[in-house]
């Protein structure tokens, strides 16, 4: 369960809110609650259960919603009734995200470095290459720096934060493109074999992918790996600038 699982949650809570008034407390599969700091301010969603109140089972082993099946090898997607989630940022978290408004997001990395849904770094430097005072990244201590690119140690939060003072945000598909759909922010988002926009994309980004479709390996796939680098540098660029 990622972070970005934990955005997507919002958007079903605020589904389940809607249809009554009741608040929401998200529970994992043994039926406990479960808090993600991500939900903080949300005033949807409770920490603990109420005597009126709907339970969401989402995250904690309780499946995710985009998930079919799984096996060793790979997931089976489905799909979903798919909609921006929603992030609640407190003026301290804007107060600091402050003196980095107006830069392009650009988030380089994923959450393994061999992931079939990763770009080159080699494209990635390429991208910012002779604009890299455009740019900005964020990331916890220990984050790695596109050459010449501003990189701000951040929590995750106030990763979103600066986010939502940002032009843009490019990326791939992950945590920081749900908080770019949930915080309204324009965003090209990058898309390999492993998983389409069908299932965790929205509408509203430029999503670029050149795949069939989606394989869903959990182990390392060429097919994955060749859609990734059919997306060239002047591609992403003119998205970027045609979002600008």
């Amino acid at each position: 369960m990622g972070l970005g699982d934990e955005i997507m949650a919002t958007a079903r809570a605020r589904r389940l809110h809607k249809s009554n008034g009741y608040p929401v407390c998200v529970v994992g599969r043994n039926g406990a609650p479960r808090w993600s700091p991500v939900w903080e301010n949300n005033p949807r969603i409770v920490k603990t259960r109420e005597r009126r109140c709907n339970v969401l089972a989402s995250g904690g082993g309780a499946g995710r919603p985009y998930i079919a099946a799984k096996t060793s090898r790979a997931w089976r997607w489905k799909h979903w009734e798919r909609e921006p989630g929603e992030i609640y940022l407190s003026d301290q978290e804007l107060q600091f995200a402050e003196p980095y408004a107006g830069f392009i997001l650009v988030e380089p990395h994923t959450k393994f470095a061999w992931s079939n849904k990763a770009w080159p770094i080699e494209r990635w430097a390429a991208l910012v290459r002779g604009d890299e005072s455009r740019y900005i990244q964020v990331g916890p201590l220990g984050t790695t720096a596109l050459p010449w690119v501003r990189l701000v140690e951040t929590t995750f939060r106030e990763a979103c934060a600066v986010l939502a003072r940002s032009l843009a945000f490019v990326g791939t598909e992950g945590a920081l493109h749900h908080a770019a759909a949930a915080l309204g922010v324009p965003a090209v988002v990058l898309w390999s074999e492993f998983i389409s926009p069908e299932f965790t994309g929205y509408d509203s980004q430029t999503n670029i992918r050149h795949a069939g479709p989606a394989c869903g390996a959990r182990i390392s796939c060429r097919g994955c790996a060749a859609s990734m680098l059919a997306i060239e540098v002047a591609e992403v660029a003119a998205a970027i600038k045609a979002k600008l």
